[in-house]
Parts: structure tokens; C-alpha cells; sequence
């Protein structure tokens, strides 16, 4: 729902639901995900529009399929997503492998943008995990690429 805000949640208003790793999990990313998109808003971008041109830098040349394989959207949100980034100048489309296929590669814009967001990633990742010793950030890295490996995701892809 748009506008619908999440304030501080005490452990009593869900009851043992609160208690849940899930459900922690869930909460934890649900106000970094909002302060990422306030941090990403300054650029401009969404988290997923961040996303996205960061990877289409790493793998240039990559289709739309292999970006939303990546992302783990759908054919529609990715199309959406590209789209999106090619009407900001971010992304370009070119001559894929086939006629039925795009080759993406970030524009100068991009590639300048693609260093501000993994900049900016990184000071996120200081101030929401500084509360964290070095060795307690190592170990939460380590069991959630171990849970989401066991969800299915690829570790060695890092999370999507």
C-alpha cells in the first residue's frame, strides 16, 4: 500500500511471532530496505534500479533473462526495470547474441552512478552494521549466505 508506514514494533504486539528468526529477519530487512530507498532516492534510483545497474556493470553485454535471473523478478519487472534505466540514461540497449535478444551495458552516466551506489552501499552498510563487532558482521555474513544457500539461492552469486 502506498504510503504505509511501519513505526517500532514491540515484542508484545505479535507474541511469540516476535520470537521467530523469519520474522526478525523480515523486520530487520524491512527498515534497511526503507532507509536504502531514501539513500537511493538522492541518486534518483530505487534499490532495485541500484541493483540492477550494479550488476549489468559487472556483466556487461548480459540480456534482460540473466538480469532478472539475477534480481529474482519476473520477465515483466525486469523489462520494467530496464526500461526505466534506459529512459534515465543509465542503461543501453545494444545488438544481443540473436534477434530476439538485448545486450545491456551501462552508459558513461552509468558507470559513474554504478561507483556513487556501491560508494553509498558501503557508508549504508557501516552505519546499519556498525553496531556489530568485525568478527559478529563475519559470522552474520556467513549464516545468512549458509540459509540462503539452503534456500536455493547461489552464495557465489551473493544475495540477489
Amino acid at each position: 500500500m502506498p504510503g504505509l508506514q511501519w513505526g517500532p514494533v514491540k515484542s508484545q504486539e505479535f507474541g511469540k511471532l516476535s520470537e521467530h528468526l523469519g520474522y526478525l529477519l523480515h523486520r530487520v530487512d524491512a527498515v534497511l530496505m526503507r532507509k536504502a530507498a531514501a539513500a537511493f532516492d538522492s541518486l534518483g534510483l530505487t534499490p532495485a534500479r541500484a541493483t540492477a545497474a550494479v550488476y549489468i556493470g559487472l556483466h556487461e553485454g548480459c540480456d534482460q533473462a540473466a538480469l532478472g535471473r539475477a534480481l529474482g523478478i519476473n520477465r515483466a519487472s525486469t523489462m520494467k526495470v530496464v526500461n526505466e534505466l534506459v529512459a534515465i540514461g543509465v542503461v543501453a540497449r545494444r545488438e544481443g547474441r540473436n534477434l530476439r535478444t538485448n545486450a545491456l551495458h551501462l552508459t558513461k552516466r552509468g558507470q559513474s552512478l554504478r561507483h556513487e551506489i556501491e560508494a553509498m552501499s558501503a557508508q549504508t552498510d557501516v552505519a546499519h552494521f556498525g553496531v556489530l563487532t568485525r568478527a559478529e558482521q563475519a559470522e552474520l555474513r556467513r549464516l545468512l549466505q549458509k540459509l540462503y544457500a539452503a534456500a536455493g539461492g547461489d552464495v557465489g552469486q551473493g544475495a540477489e
